[in-house]
């Protein structure tokens, strides 16, 4: 099979593939460009409705902290602690973002279409890379790498899920999730890369190699938490099988390059207790929870492993070889991560996206055990069906791209526009106002979004990328429903209004239970936090703001809602208007443009 595809003929036509996969896999955002043609409004590759909203959320507007020289983590009113000093945060992919983000500064929103395109050719030859290298397979290391870049949720699923249709259409009508957000394509190219230099090492040690590994290893500590810790068990289970295996050479390199590793993420472990100790702390690790206890059920139910692991297990066992001895390391290392805190009953968001490893992985083990069975039968040798199959499994891959595109663009195009007067408002406060500001808007969606297009501050931050208390962050809340005489009800019953169709529909993640507390274990459901918030307001008893604001944001949403004209306060002077957004400076602070 090998030695076929190894013909000069085949290998353009593979690599051919490649790219035009890679292209599928971007193909929804050229298709939601076509749709919103001619319309009168501003194209958005990151709306705070859908779920491309996690670009929104966390890494553009520390990207565009970097661009500015701000910063990148923290809060403008945390004043005691140094944050141009912290090394660990942002964490690498926010530097390897801001590099890709240099060239659109002034259009960081389509940050998840360019990294999309640029990061998934790269993931796509580096997982090929890890796949051939195990396999010895050409044709697993294309269809397995096409497999975890198209279909990684699919692999997520246990098989009998696949049976579910209603299921598996919810599936292929959202976007491509680890391809789009980025923040997986990193971690999972990184990790292959260690992967890669640990299975050299594992195969034939050396003194550059451990040295390799442990730098690679100890850089990992500067990228997600789910990352290092999934390499840490998967270096802890390799020593344990070099221990039994008695291979005490490589095991000593092994813990060579452990010893660097620690070594290196020394200044991340400073960090750490330097973030523990900072108040606000706790509820900022809160918020980054996925919010909800497993019931029992639940638990017991992840206590089951999955099928296709048990495939892994089967070729490991039957095989005998390090290769595939290797591959169900990683495998079931991905999904003891991605399911050990459902079992514990504290399903915690960081770990919880291991999700992300053990998708691909699965897929790769899936092609790996087809091509095991084909192998057993003597019609598999001929050159014509093997060609056939081939070319069999990459229509269907391509067909359920196309179909999956399609069917996103056309149930969600309606969400990636801005009101063109509105994006006129964040050019200008883009363009014209100093960086590190504080803007104070009622807008959920101005609250969020503006950070990913100016370099300023919100006066009530999102749960993300902030370490105030979650009472603070209430109060901030409170004090700015007060300033636009917005009651906490008003508030609650905020529904999206479609800007084309102007339907309304539910909040969503604009709802303020879901960007103040985000997914907090303290406030699960939605009644504790709407109680939390009416709460608030009810107890708050000064009339003007505790902390300094810079300016105003009056929108659709607060001219709608809000109960007092801004033109009539004595405070404010308008610095921009337009038919739809009026921006005013207070007068007690220095110009800012």
């Amino acid at each position: 099979m090998t030695r076929v595809l190894n013909s000069r003929s085949v290998l353009p036509v593979l690599a051919l593939w490649m790219v035009v996969l890679c292209a599928l896999a971007s193909l929804h955002f050229v298709l939601i460009q076509f749709r919103l043609t001619g319309m009168n409004h501003t194209l958005t590759y990151s709306p705070v409705v859908v779920q491309h909203a996690d670009a929104v959320f966390t890494h553009i507007p520390i990207v565009r902290k970097l661009l500015s020289g701000l910063p990148a983590f923290g809060d403008q009113f945390v004043n005691n602690m140094d944050t141009h000093q912290i090394t660990a945060w942002p964490r690498l992919p926010y530097y390897f973002l801001a590099l890709i983000g240099w060239p659109i500064a002034n259009r960081l929103d389509a940050l998840p279409i360019v990294a999309t395109v640029l990061l998934t050719p790269l993931n796509a030859a580096i997982m090929y890379q890890l796949v051939r290298r195990i396999t010895g397979s050409v044709a697993v290391g294309v269809l397995g790498t096409s497999a975890a870049l198209t279909l990684r949720e699919l692999f997520v699923l246990q098989p009998w899920h696949w049976t579910n249709i209603e299921g598996l259409e919810r599936l292929f009508v959202s976007p491509f999730f680890s391809n789009a957000l980025v923040h997986p394509q990193i971690s999972f190219a990184f990790c292959c890369v260690v992967l890669l230099c640990l299975y050299k090492l594992v195969r034939n040690t050396d003194s550059t190699t451990y040295v390799i590994n442990g730098i690679l290893y100890g850089v990992s500590f500067y990228t997600y938490f789910y990352l290092w810790t999934f390499l840490t068990v998967v270096y802890g289970v390799i020593a344990l099988y070099l221990l039994q295996r008695r291979d005490y050479i490589t095991l000593v390199s092994l813990a060579k390059a452990a010893g660097l590793a620690l070594i290196i993420s020394s200044f991340y472990w400073i960090d750490v207790m330097r973030f523990s100790g900072q108040p606000g702390f706790a509820d900022f690790q809160d918020r980054f929870s996925l919010g909800r206890h497993p019931d029992l059920t639940e638990r017991v139910v992840n206590l089951r492993p999955h099928l296709i692991t048990i495939l892994g297990l089967v070729l490991a066992m039957t095989r005998r070889s390090i290769s595939y001895i290797y591959l169900f390391v990683l495998t079931v290392t991905a999904e003891l991560m991605w399911k050990m805190p459902i079992v514990i009953g504290r399903d915690y968001q960081s770990l919880h996206y291991a999700y992300h490893f053990y998708g691909p992985l699965a897929g790769i083990t899936l092609m790996v055990g087809v091509r095991d069975l084909l192998l057993r039968f003597s019609f598999a040798k001929n050159r014509s069906v093997r060609i056939f199959c081939y070319a069999l499994v990459g229509l269907c891959i391509s067909t359920m791209t196309i179909y999956r595109a399609v069917k996103y663009s056309n149930e969600h195009y309606k969400n990636f526009v801005i009101h063109t007067d509105v994006q006129d408002a964040y050019e200008f406060v883009r363009n014209n106002v100093s960086p590190g500001s504080v803007l104070l808007a009622a807008d959920p969606e101005v609250n969020m979004r503006i950070r990913s297009i100016a370099p300023v501050y919100v006066y009530v931050p999102s749960g993300y990328g902030t370490f105030v208390t979650t009472e603070e962050m209430l109060l901030r809340h409170s004090e700015m429903l007060r300033f636009f005489d917005i009651t906490a009800d008003q508030m609650l019953e905020y529904q999206w209004q479609d800007v084309i169709s102007r339907r309304l529909y539910d909040a969503g993640l604009l709802d303020p239970g879901k960007y103040i507390f985000n997914g907090s274990l303290r406030y699960p459901t939605n009644d504790l936090r709407n109680q939390a918030i009416i709460q608030s307001y009810s107890a708050l008893n000064i009339e003007s703001l505790t902390y300094d604001a810079d300016i105003v944001w009056v929108g659709p949403f607060e001219n709608i809602i809000g109960g007092t004209s801004m033109k009539e306060r004595e405070d404010l002077v308008l610095m921009y208007e337009n038919e739809s957004v009026q921006l005013y400076q207070f007068r007690t602070v220095k110009p800012l443009y």
